[in-house]
């Protein structure tokens, strides 16, 4: 038995060689007072494919037996802390391996020494990772553009990142577009660079090392080269002129000036820019006159010279018609859809004699003075279709004369795009100044509003007295206390708040009692040098507004296909509809469609038909940073914002 005892402890410790070597007579308490360990039980017990890890300062235990006898540990030659040694157990740290950071686990020898100093009693292939904690770039794209093309660094840790070189330009952390800890972005700065391609390095700064972006593959920026121009003795422009400057990359060219004054771009393209030279030029005395040509790129704009002087015979030739080259609407997308209310720009030619214009016949009020080569106007919710259509835009003109702009997709209704309000709360304790600056929302005005203007612009005076005659209750109007009139101009609004459960809903202003008066007005007492917090002085908002989440074909409102304000799902019937965890008809989730009722002063309470809404809305939540999306929960410093955009129609029914 005792033989037997001898052979395990020796097979144990992994020494062949001992075991072939010793007789009968070999000393067997020498045995057993001999370091063994159990390969299988290291933890962690890693492994080359990495699935599991240790790192420096990874705390290592193995077990087995006379563990009190080892005298030393090493991985890598380095020497490790034993932290625990026991008779049967011993822990000891990875020490700090000088080695590269990397992905992949790199693979050091554990040896364990006897109580001699000098015998390995265990050796054995351990895996250690050296984590890429550093700043590291990957790769970079794309490979070329201009002065405001977008770069994006991608890697990792590039939260580290202080500056990025462009060249010679600098880039500092601030002026990223955007740094996360995968991604870096920021705009191709503005610069002295070459005209037409150039091969520019990019290097990237974190600490006190510098990371080679490009590598071989340099960044080719593209700047407008315009080849050499000149005018023949005696030949000079004149207004209205058009004239042709070759080169490469023009297509870059957003503009050209003559002197100050802006030239007419009637074409850009890759190796020739046409311009025409307007009326708005004035008469100079003498009438030919010589001025520099410069072109306009990049964003943000840079000026590259064309000719250094350039004659112009400036008696005027007009008035001339004006010509349309293109037309822009405001938040209109690819589409380019005319929503009611947006400014739509016009660029063309002749635009400062432009007194207006009509869309689908219907004025249209001017923004601004018009320019020689630019006009705004706003689409005018007088249009009378209730689906999108396509309609004439005209423009007038010199006393009234008009001149066909073409036609536009117009869109009987409004369009508002990334509004974001904070969180009313009924705790003033955790109220935020952000929600006090962006309290409310009005579809009627397009504004987000301020706890502060609303108080101080009575915009709901009713609910501003603090004894609000006009609602007799939930969602319930009190007719005998206000007119048709009076209730209309009250103009629906809309709001978030949260409760002392964190519960965060989306408000209809005379739902409840305690809707309003969870936001709070924010006063800075000067003699106290702080902010005070003020309850607004309200029980009930006036305008009936009421919800439901769009269960029902949601996609045309989310996928921007919606065409008309047309209603015919389930009447809207909670005032406050929450934030859930799973979309239902009472709670939404970030992506939900919501459709918003503001109901008619005759139907006075929840709608129940279609003739009873006012105007209609549907709200697109875009983003929720306030609340837990896996809970539902609010903030509970109530700090963060709902971003949402709205689909909001003209007046339905009164």
């Amino acid at each position: 038995m005792k033989r037997f005892t001898k052979y395990l402890a020796l097979i144990l410790t992994g020494s062949l060689a001992a075991l072939t070597a010793c007789g009968p007579e070999m000393n067997e308490v020498e045995v057993r007072n001999t370091p063994a360990i159990n390969s299988s039980t290291l933890s962690p017990l890693t492994d080359e494919s990495g699935s599991v890890r240790a790192y420096v300062g990874t705390e290592v235990s193995a077990e087995g037996f006379n563990l009190d006898r080892v005298s030393h540990v090493t991985l890598g030659d380095l020497e490790a802390e034993i932290t625990e040694k026991t008779i049967k157990n011993l822990k000891f740290r990875v020490p700090a391996l000088d080695l590269a950071q990397q992905d992949a686990p790199y693979q050091v020898w554990l040896d364990v020494y006897d109580a001699d100093g000098e015998s390995v009693i265990f050796h054995y292939p351990y895996y250690v990772t050296i984590p890429v904690t550093d700043a590291l770039i990957t790769a970079y794209a794309p490979a070329e553009g201009t002065v405001g093309t977008e770069v994006t660094l991608t890697g990792r840790n590039l939260e580290q990142i202080t500056r990025v070189h462009f060249g010679a330009v600098t880039v500092e952390a601030a002026d990223f577009t955007e740094q996360t800890a995968g991604e870096v972005k920021f705009a191709v700065p503005a610069g002295e660079y070459e005209s037409g391609d150039s091969q520019v390095a990019i290097t990237a700064e974190w600490g006190t090392a510098t990371i080679d972006v490009t590598g071989e593959t340099l960044f080719t920026l593209h700047t407008p080269k315009f080849d050499a121009v000149s005018q023949e003795a005696g030949k000079n422009s004149l207004i209205g002129d058009e004239v042709i400057f070759s080169g490469q990359n023009l297509a870059l060219v957003s503009g050209m000036k003559w002197g100050d004054y802006d030239l007419i771009v009637v074409s850009a393209e890759a190796e020739a820019v046409t311009v025409r030279f307007p009326s708005s030029i004035e008469k100079t005395d003498p009438v030919v006159a010589e001025a520099a040509l410069t072109a306009q790129w990049g964003e943000p704009v840079q000026t590259t010279p064309v000719a250094s002087a350039w004659r112009v015979d400036t008696t005027p030739v007009g008035p001339a018609t004006p010509v349309l080259v293109k037309m822009e609407a405001e938040d209109g997308g690819a589409d380019n859809k005319f929503y009611l209310g947006k400014t739509v720009t016009v660029t063309g030619e002749n635009l400062a004699s432009i007194e207006g214009f009509t869309v689908d016949g219907v004025a249209a009020a001017l923004v601004g003075e018009p320019t020689d080569v630019s006009a705004q106007f706003i689409v005018p919710e007088g249009v009378t279709f209730t689906e999108a259509t396509e309609v004439a835009v005209k423009a007038l003109y010199n006393g009234g004369n008009e001149v066909d702009f073409g036609t536009a997709k117009v869109y009987p209704f409004y369009y508002y795009k990334g509004i974001r309000l904070g969180i009313g709360s009924n705790s003033s304790k955790t109220y935020t100044e952000y929600a006090a600056d962006n309290a409310f929302f009005y579809p009627d005005l397009g504004r987000v509003v301020s706890t502060y203007d609303w108080y101080d612009e009575a915009l709901d005076p009713y609910a501003k007295s603090g004894n609000n005659t006009a609602i007799s209750g939930n969602n319930k109007l009190n007719q005998g206390a206000i007119t048709a009139d009076e209730y209309y101009a009250v103009k629906p609004y809309i709001f978030f708040k949260s409760d002392s459960g964190n519960k965060l809903a989306l408000s209809g202003c005379a739902n409840s009692s305690s809707q309003i008066k969870t936001h709070c007005r924010f006063i800075f007492n000067e003699e106290e040098g702080k902010t005070e917090v003020t309850p607004l002085p309200s029980t009930y908002g006036t305008p009936i507004v009421l919800y439901r989440v769009v269960t029902s074909n949601p996609d045309p409102i989310l996928n921007g296909t919606l065409t008309s304000m047309n209603y015919d799902g389930t009447m809207p019937s909670s005032g406050a509809p929450s934030l859930g965890t799973a979309e239902a008809s009472s709670n939404w989730v970030r992506g939900s469609v919501l459709v918003m009722s503001y109901v008619t002063y005759a139907k006075g309470a929840a709608p129940d038909a279609v003739t009873d809404f006012a105007k209609i809305g549907y709200i697109i939540i875009r983003d929720v940073t306030c609340a837990d999306l896996a809970t539902g929960q609010a903030n509970a410093d109530r700090a963060g914002y709902i971003e949402f955009d709205m689909y909001w129609s003209k007046t339905l029914n009164e």
